[in-house]
């Protein structure tokens, strides 16, 4: 494959890019702008699962101090009153 590869623009802003790079780079990829133009990088691909099991597993992000509700207040947030 050639380093480089010249894409059109079409009429309404998409850029087109070949199937074979496509599969290569998945179905995301990040824009970078650097000194020397622009960058095309694939995104990393999020594992729903990994990410799901990462968060549960994690300890939660505590601020302040607990409060203990009586039975009252917490049946007005239940029910909306």
């Amino acid at each position: 494959m050639k380093e480089e590869l010249r894409l059109k623009i079409d009429s309404k802003g998409r850029l087109s890019i070949p199937s074979d790079i496509r599969d290569e780079v998945g179905d995301e990829v990040i824009l970078k702008r650097t000194p020397e133009g622009f960058l095309l990088i694939p995104a990393k691909q999020h594992n729903f699962l990994e990410e799901f099991r990462r968060i549960i597993s994690s300890e939660p992000q505590r601020t302040g101090k607990p409060e203990n509700w009586e039975p009252k207040k917490m049946k007005s947030v239940w029910l909306g009153d």
